[in-house]
């Protein structure tokens, strides 16, 4: 399908773009959605979906004309590429293709145009992110400064005289569109000002006390946009004017909504902001729509995605949908393209449950964002859990690609998973032995020689471990060493939590830790025995030999949490603590019995199907803390440290409280302007200030300002419940803090960040392994950092919040050991092939093949045709690989969890293959030929013809009306 230069030239595209990236590094290097900086920058997400107007407001201040029109006479060929921004190798290596396809050849006319659509910059829009992912790969020689080689930097550059236009999504709205008006709708010399005013709320509408504090919240901790800096602004020029001085550009487009009208067909562009939602502006505009052409519709969120059908809410109109719109006939649209989502997917209206209205929907998100896996689109339509209702024709990658691909990236990573958690566990179990063992190790770095026991080595190992994690991962370099460091981190945490436990509360740490072991093997249990009963899942009928099965399998269980209470000192326990456990063992039991009945529905599509699958992993989760809280505070108050465990939950108040004031902080500036309420504008402004001044300072100080008089609380009336109910909140705020810290530094001293990163962790563990080795710190002319280190060993703010660390790790490997023996990881054990991590080669059969793609083609047909909650049968495919298949499949009859559902974002690779694509349109009066170019990066780029859109029908439909008039 490769054609020409295309044929010669696209394997060669990784090299350029290694070799561009090696020369020309990016800001962001390798982005990943799995990382808190990345999270941090698309905090705007969740607090501009709780606004109202907002966005609604931002967009009409950028549409500054009434002429919302872009006439390109003659262009008849087009290109459009989805979903760019993501500044590393994944976005880079499409952009030879797309410079090569929208050039001129004896055989084509040069493109028209590219448009972007959807996404241009990620993750937030931030204006001084467009020189790597916009400039870079698509402008290069607009770049001042790069260094690498001039016919390297020659692929990564459009032809001057073909426009580029956007569409906005949501990503470039988390900085409030600002760094795209740069961009796009200003010119270069005349650049936008911020309107900090629009936070402001309006007044006016009545909000219930919900949806009140979601808008205000929003509007007070709004992230406001960066101003360029550096080489932000002059990329934005073009090439040098006759003068010698640097061409300035005008305005590439007149907003963020539009019409392309080109020689046969008018694109309709519209803005679908953070939530998919259009304003009602916008709806008019679109509704008043007229002429002779047919039109495609451009928006940034599909209308058709993953079988299920996204109509469009306009914000304000019940009842109103841009859907409705572009269905109308008189409208005459052919035609949908949409981003967001990051594949390919065709509904083709001559396929059979494909396209329920005649157009033919296409999503195009592919253009240098993660790969958004397209396995669990064609899934069966019966399900209760799928709420698809049509299917596409085409999807890229290909459905069984997709999942052979996958399985190679999470099958392992899953294993390596289970390992970290059973190598957590093993570090407990030494940390218990280097406790009893009483090995020590004498050093002597200055001064006097000091003694250096288990826990200090075991510190000095995690900061080694640390820092070397921290150092930064050469491009094209194996991951063995990286996924080895995890490993040994995983290890030396359990040791240090062990040790912990052991010096602190010396006569409990058995006790706990066998409390620990035996919690984890019986949350172990009831995975496995939920996953092999399929307890979850919903069914029409149950033979008569499953209850009794689950019957016994409930008693036993039931059994089971019962016998360490038993084979305590002859059971031998305060009355209450007992009552407490069985109390629990009974919510256990009945929501256990009432689960396997509400199971059993007359309609496994119906709505109490739906219901059930929603609940019941919840069910399961609280019924087994309910079992494991009485246990512990069974264990606790045989210890005498009954106090601990209630502290423990005062500490989840403490917490309520802090957050109840975050959210009523927002509210004060209304109520400090009320007596402006009869001046609208006057009370705009003092809201703003109220937010500058108070709201701001004050939910940043809130949680720290509510501990510190806790803490001084606690130490008036030398509580020790006070003290245990610290530690919990004082970590979470603690870390919430640092996060935010380290953000800052990272935006405003890009260049110090690593370096102070770097200083910080070897100060602290410095200052750690000084608490754990007394005397190491003793220097004579420098006492400083001993007295600190002395301090901190009996600190007990430190103290707590240590435990606090160590028991959220020890809870959270038990949490995920139990959620891997729900997915049937433990089976990976004797799996050799899971051990290992070849890259992936499309339709290269290997030895280290997890899912060939024949054999994922017949899974997911299997797949497709069966519902409810037995598993399909394959026929022809072996069980390791169905096993491997349940693994990674995160359809609807295996069990699945966060890490198959968001399985594109965690195992998005920047080496090939990559699975991305743009769209090519070639228009004639009579149709709209659309072609996929598919692009790998280690292969030659695959151009195919996917779909040929009658734009004659549309004109057809156009002469009924008027005739009928």
């Amino acid at each position: 399908m490769a054609r020409d230069d295309d044929a010669e030239t696209g394997s060669e595209d990784w090299a350029r773009t290694k070799d561009y990236l090696r020369h020309d590094p990016t800001k962001w290097n390798s982005l990943s959605w799995t990382t808190a900086r990345t999270l941090i920058e698309s905090a705007n997400d969740i607090l501009g979906r709780g606004t109202r107007g907002l966005v609604e407001n931002l967009r009409a201040h950028w549409t500054r004309t009434d002429d919302l029109t872009l006439s390109v006479p003659g262009v008849s060929r087009f290109l459009v590429i989805g979903d760019t921004g993501e500044q590393d190798p994944s976005q880079y290596v499409v952009a030879p293709a797309l410079a090569r396809a929208a050039g001129e050849r004896p055989d084509r006319e040069q493109a028209g145009f590219v448009l972007i659509l959807s996404d241009v910059i990620y993750p937030s829009g931030n204006v001084n992110d467009y020189v790597d992912g916009f400039y870079k790969p698509y402008r290069s020689n607009r770049v001042q400064g790069l260094e690498a080689p001039q016919d390297v930097r020659d692929e990564f550059a459009l032809p001057e005289s073909v426009p580029v236009y956007a569409v906005p999504g949501n990503h470039d709205w988390y900085d409030g569109l600002h760094g795209f008006a740069h961009q796009f709708l200003y010119p270069a010399d005349e650049p936008p000002a911020w309107p900090s005013d629009l936070l402001a709320p309006s007044f006016e509408e009545k909000l219930g006390l919900r949806q009140l504090i979601r808008d205000r919240f929003g509007r007070a901790m709004w992230r406001t946009p960066s101003e360029p800096e550096g080489r932000s602004a002059p990329a934005r020029r073009g090439v040098s004017a006759e003068d010698g001085g640097p061409a300035p550009e005008a305005p590439l487009q007149p907003a963020p909504y539009f019409v392309i009208e080109t020689e046969h067909v008018d694109l309709v562009c519209i803005d679908t902001g953070i939530d998919g939602a259009i304003d009602g502006a916008q709806y008019d505009w679109l509704s008043s729509l007229e002429g002779e052409k047919p039109k495609i519709l451009m928006t940034g969120k599909p209308m058709l995605d993953n079988g299920e059908l996204h109509e469009g809410e306009v914000s304000g109109r019940p009842g109103k949908t841009v859907y409705d719109v572009v269905t109308e006939s008189k409208q005459r649209y052919v035609a949908t393209v949409g981003g967001d989502t990051h594949n390919f997917q065709l509904y083709d209206p001559q396929s059979p449950d494909s396209s329920p209205d005649g157009l033919w929907h296409i999503v195009s998100g592919g253009g240098g964002a993660y790969t958004h896996a397209t396995h669990p689109i064609q899934t069966a339509r019966s399900d209760a859990r799928n709420h698809s209702q049509f299917r596409p024709s085409r999807v890229f990658p290909r459905s069984a690609e997709s999942l052979s691909y996958f399985a190679q990236q999470l099958v392992p990573g899953i294993w390596r998973l289970l390992l970290s958690a059973v190598m957590f566990g093993g570090g407990v179990a030494l940390g218990w032995w280097l406790a009893g063992s009483g090995w020590s190790l004498q050093v002597q770095p200055w001064g006097e020689p000091v003694r250096v026991g288990p826990g200090g080595a075991a510190i000095a190992a995690m900061v080694v471990l640390v820092l070397l994690h921290l150092l930064p991962q050469r491009p094209g370099r194996s991951l063995f060493g990286r996924r080895l460091l995890l490993r040994l981190e995983a290890l030396v945490a359990g040791v240090l939590a062990t040790l912990f436990l052991h010096h602190f509360l010396p006569d409990a740490a058995g006790a706990l830790l066998v409390l620990f072991g035996s919690s984890t093997l019986w949350i172990c249990l009831n995975a496995w025995c939920i996953r092999w009963s399929r307890w979850w899942g919903p069914v029409e009928r149950v033979p008569g030999w499953h209850h009794v099965a689950f019957g016994c399998v409930l008693a036993a269980l039931v059994a089971l949490a019962l016998v360490p209470w038993g084979l305590d000192e002859g059971g031998i326990d305060d009355g209450r603590t007992v009552a407490w456990l069985g109390v629990a063992v009974g919510i256990y039991v009945v929501a256990a019995i009432v689960g396997w009945r509400k199971r059993i529905v007359d309609d496994l599509s119906g709505d109490r199907a739906a219901r059930w699958l929603k609940r019941s992993v919840v069910w399961a989760v609280l019924a087994q803390a309910a079992v494991v809280s009485g246990e512990m505070l069974r264990v606790l108050s045989g210890e005498g440290l009954t106090l601990l465990f209630f502290s423990g939950v005062l500490g989840l108040l403490l917490l309520v409280a802090i957050a109840a004031l975050l959210l009523a902080a927002p509210l004060a500036p209304d109520l400090l302007t009320r007596h402006l309420r009869n001046d609208p504008r006057r009370r705009a402004r003092a809201w703003l200030r109220w937010r500058s001044w108070l709201v701001q300072p004050f939910v940043f100080l809130a949680a720290p300002v509510t501990l510190a008089l806790w803490w001084w609380a606690a130490d008036a009336a030398d509580s020790g419940w006070m003290r245990a109910a610290f530690a919990l909140p004082a970590l979470i705020v603690m870390i919430a803090i640092g996060l935010l810290v380290l953000d800052w530094v990272r935006r405003e001293h890009e260049l110090v960040y690593m370096p102070l990163v770097l200083v910080a962790v070897l100060a602290l563990g410095v200052l750690l392994l000084g608490a754990a080795v007394p005397g190491l710190l003793d220097v004579r002319g420098f006492e400083a950092p001993g007295r600190l280190a002395n301090e901190l060993r009996t600190w007990w703010p430190a103290v707590v919040v240590s435990a606090a660390l160590l028991t959220a790790v020890a809870v959270g490997a038990a949490a995920l050991l139990a959620h891997l023996v729900f997915l049937g990881a433990h089976s990976l054990i004797a799996d050799p092939k899971a051990w290992v991590n070849p890259r992936y080669r499309q339709g290269v059969s290997t030895r280290h093949d997890f899912i060939s793609e024949a054999a994922a083609a017949s899974i997911i047909e299997a797949e497709h045709h069966r519902m409810g909650a037995q598993p399909a049968v394959v026929e022809g495919v072996g069980w390791r690989t169905r096993r491997r298949a349940q693994i990674a499949f995160p359809g609807l009859n295996p069990p699945f969890g966060p890490i198959q559902r968001f399985v594109s974002e965690i195992y998005s690779l920047d080496e090939p293959p990559f699975f991305k694509h743009f769209l090519e349109f070639e228009t004639s009066p009579t149709e709209a030929v659309v072609k996929i170019h598919r692009v790998r990066g280690d292969q030659p780029v695959e151009i195919e013809e996917v779909a040929r859109i009658s734009l004659a029908a549309a004109a057809a439909a156009d002469g009924d009306l008027t005739r009928g008039v």
